[in-house]
């Protein structure tokens, strides 16, 4: 857009194009600069999901809407798992540039309408906090990080810049105006005052209180809301104080607070990814010499960025030509970001043994899932993630693992040691009960079970019925398609269990009931992920912890205890009285002495989140799975 606003007296006519040319030449070479090192650098030192999850955020960035990216992960800037996302600050600045993408046009129709400006920003800025403070409760994720509701502290100085420009003689009357009053209170001898100065000085000298309340006295709770008025006001306060104000002359303008004024954009950029990556390789919080470290690190960075990186792109002639081709790269960026998150974080580049073997065993499931297909074409259509799969034809297979996902992450490991006699079917569905006639989880998760149960009920080959699933699915909301009046979650997990055990039994089938795996925290399987079993060897080894206490938990502080002990506890009741009910227990495989781990003897991971378990899991798991039932044939 090159439409030109003037005013008389303006020695220079201001152009849209000429705008965000300079912004793009001031904002995009360290950006530039930082996107790059950072997706080099994990390349070498993340895991596939860590980098894939940063390929996701670059390609934000780059497009300045990190602030709506974050937004849409429903994500707490102040949770421990924000610690691990090394872009996470860049949400300001996706604010910031979208208030200038939108207020240059704003201010653009209001000249042409002929309105006062003043008065817009007032209003806009007014409108703007009240809806954060509207917000900051009811949705605190939006009142962080939408746009919107954060541009009232962008105004503010847009505000300031206009008095001062405009109504400066304004301030020097109300400076004349206060300060026989001030001088009064405050000094011995108020003869021969600078007015002007005095006032700026008491000005800053507030604004730095009003900043320190910010840094110290606030929390996270409820903020920003009204929290950020202190260090809105208190930037505003000292900005307004000017350069003869007493803190801002002897404080804010001596040689290393202006050096550290020069690189801050810069800084700005990288103090946040250097601890970020420290955080992620350690997996919490990096030891003091570490962090100071990342500090030292960021601020030679910046000074790099400072006086190698941005002169000869941000200054100079060709401004039009640098400004294209910044906008160029940073397209370029954008769209390796987005391919690096599409490709799952590129796996093969890990030479991970464990990334071989789950490669291989991905096109064996898909084989798998085609011979089940034959026989119930719809299952995928319905379950999608969790699909049904047959190790051998139809009517080979031996045993059937009926349940939610937690069934079908045993399936990998079975059916790699099962002996040559035995075959596995799998009839996995999201989160749903392996009861007949109960429904929990999706919508449609009770007509795939029975599909799976009607299925092994009229095929004698599959002699032995695994139930797997995981309790805190169906926990006080299971619902009896075959009484749906009964509201009572005991009695009708009572009834699940009975109709099941006798359908099965008067069907000639062995069964199996598994009394599920542990599960943790996310954020102990985070750490333990994270800091023990990286596999990458550029990561120096004085960050890697091998404190493997951190993959392990209590039994008695298993996630979902309560949903747990109640499903074990009903399962085993009702099967007093038959002989062909069997349990296994995943927490005797798991857990020695009451301690459960993570991890195997190898230092191998097990898990592939905080309950699901990964190859290595499933063959864990199966090992002992298969010894139970071989040992009640």
């Amino acid at each position: 857009m090159s439409e030109r606003m003037t005013r008389a007296g303006d020695a220079r006519p201001f152009s849209f194009i000429d705008f965000y040319s300079r912004r793009v030449r001031r904002i995009f070479p360290s950006l530039m600069f930082c996107l790059v090192t950072f997706l080099v650098l994990g390349w070498f030192v993340l895991l596939p999901d860590e980098y894939s999850l940063l390929g996701k955020h670059v390609s934000g960035a780059s497009a300045y809407v990190s602030n709506l990216l974050l937004w849409s992960e429903a994500g707490d800037y102040f949770q421990v798992s924000s610690q691990t996302k090394p872009l996470l600050h860049l949400w300001s600045l996706g604010i910031e540039e979208q208030f200038y993408l939108i207020w240059p046009l704003v201010l653009f129709i209001a000249w042409k309408l002929n309105l006062n400006i003043l008065t817009l920003a007032l209003l806009g800025a007014v409108a703007s906090f009240g809806f954060e403070l509207h917000s900051v409760r009811s949705n605190p994720t939006a009142a962080f990080y939408s746009p919107f509701l954060r541009f009232w502290e962008l105004m503010a100085g847009s505000i300031l810049a206009w008095l001062k420009l405009y109504k400066s003689e304004m301030f020097v009357r109300l400076a004349d105006m206060m300060t026989p009053y001030l001088s009064r209170v405050l000094l011995r001898d108020s003869s021969n005052v600078n007015s002007i100065r005095l006032c700026c000085s008491i000005l800053s000298v507030l604004g730095l209180i009003s900043i320190l309340i910010g840094i110290f006295a606030l929390n996270s709770k409820h903020f920003p809301g009204s929290k950020a008025l202190y260090p809105v006001l208190g930037a505003v306060m000292m900005i307004a104080a000017g350069k003869d104000a007493f803190l801002n002359r002897y404080f804010l303008s001596n040689r290393v607070m202006v050096w550290f004024g020069l690189i801050s954009y810069p800084l700005y950029i990288w103090h946040w990814p250097f601890l970020s990556f420290a955080w992620i390789v350690g997996g919490e919080m990096p030891e003091l010499r570490v962090r100071i470290g990342c500090v030292v690190l960021a601020v030679i960075m910046s000074a790099v960025t400072y006086y190698f990186v941005e002169p000869g792109l941000r200054w100079g002639r060709y401004g039009g030509y640098k400004a294209a081709g910044l906008l160029s790269c940073m397209i370029v960026i954008g769209v390796t970001g987005y391919s690096i998150m599409r490709h799952d974080g590129y796996t093969a580049r890990m030479n991970d043994p464990e990334q071989q073997m789950i490669d291989a065993m991905n096109k064996r499931l898909e084989d798998d899932n085609q011979r089940c297909l034959k026989e119930l074409p719809e299952w995928n259509k319905i379950a999608v993630s969790n699909v049904c799969r047959f190790q051998r034809d139809a009517g080979k297979n031996t045993i059937a693992v009926i349940g939610d996902s937690h069934a079908g992450h045993l399936y990998p490991g079975l059916i790699t040691r099962a002996a040559d006699k035995e075959g596995i079917a799998v009839f996995p569905a999201g989160c749903a009960t392996p009861l007949i006639g109960l429904q929990s989880g999706r919508a449609n998760s009770e007509y795939l079970l029975s599909k799976g149960f009607k299925y092994i009920l009229n095929h004698k080959n599959l002699t032995k019925v695994v139930l797997a699933h995981n309790p805190a699915c169906s926990w006080l909301r299971a619902v009896d398609v075959q009484n749906p009046f009964n509201h009572d979650f005991a009695s009708i997990l009572h009834d699940g269990f009975s109709r099941t055990y006798d359908t099965l039994t008067k069907a000639g089938k062995e069964i199996y009931v598994v009394l599920d795996n542990p599960g943790y925290s996310s954020d102990t399987w985070e750490k333990c992920k994270s800091s023990v079993v990286r596999r990458p060897s550029a990561i120096p080894d004085f960050l890697i912890s091998r404190n493997t206490k951190i993959c392990s938990e209590k039994s008695s502080q298993r996630l979902d205890s309560e949903a747990v002990q109640n499903w074990n506890k009903v399962s085993r009741d009702l099967a007093a009285g038959y002989k062909n009910i069997h349990f296994i227990d995943l927490e005797q495989a798991f857990c020695n002495n009451g301690i459960c781990s993570m991890l195997d003897g190898n230092m191998n991971m097990l898990y592939q989140d905080f309950h699901h378990l990964n190859a290595y899991g499933s063959i864990y798991a199966a090992r002992f799975i298969l010894a139970q039932l071989a040992g009640n044939e």
